[in-house]
């Protein structure tokens, strides 16, 4: 059972030609919905990442599974949306986001039965910038340490940093550096006087370096 790596969105009103929605804001509330569905296990079965095509060749309304599937690529599931040409006209406009975003979580709720996970998922999403997903965490004797990703407006993440110790107050919140991968973040040090972020150990993390703080636990 593999969990949810990717949703994406594509459109099309012609046979074989799919484009990707380039909706800035849209992908961004759909990234952090994933994010959290990530955080909360959400599996999909044996594939990870599931397409949405919003397309006029279908009947308005219907939800169908595209069979036509990549022998090549079995890691993915494609949805076929019906929708009106106003519908398809509006999917790069801002204001459609709910439309899709209603889409999504019927497939996932009717077709994955995800609905204790989805909505929740979709409540965090809302926030935005703001919203967190645990992502990484390393547990010593005398503390937690954790690390919390947060997806910016711009599409990049801005980790968050957060020590508490055994009785969960608050010694350390601290922001990491904005990236758009995660090479940043690899093995977590905890001791009582110091937390260290150690960047991942492959070529894309060579030009990082360790991130420390000083603490008392």
């Amino acid at each position: 059972m593999k969990v949810i790596s990717d949703i994406r969105l594509y459109k099309s009103s012609e046979t074989d030609n799919l484009l990707e929605l380039s909706n800035k804001s849209l992908n961004l509330s759909v990234h952090r919905i994933v994010m959290k569905l990530r955080e909360y296990g959400f599996s999909l079965g044996e594939y990870d990442h599931l397409y949405f095509n919003f397309t006029t060749l279908k009947s308005k309304g219907t939800i169908e599974l595209n069979h036509s599937g990549d022998r090549y690529h079995p890691w993915y599931r494609y949805y076929d949306i019906g929708v009106s040409q106003n519908e398809y006209n509006n999917l790069e406009n801002t204001d459609c986001t709910a439309f899709v975003i209603d889409k999504i979580r019927f497939v996932l709720c009717n077709l994955f039965n995800a609905k204790d996970v989805i909505d929740p998922a979709l409540v965090e999403a809302k926030k935005g910038a703001e919203m967190l997903m645990h992502f990484k965490e390393k547990k010593s004797a005398k503390g937690i340490a954790t690390i919390y990703l947060r997806l910016l407006d711009n599409g990049k993440y801005l980790p968050l940093l957060c020590v508490t110790d055994t009785v969960g107050n608050e010694i350390l919140r601290a922001d990491l550096h904005e990236t758009i991968h995660l090479n940043i973040i690899g093995e977590i040090q905890l001791n009582s006087k110091k937390v260290t972020v150690k960047p991942r150990k492959n070529v894309f993390a060579k030009e990082f370096h360790p991130i420390s703080f000083e603490i008392k636990l």
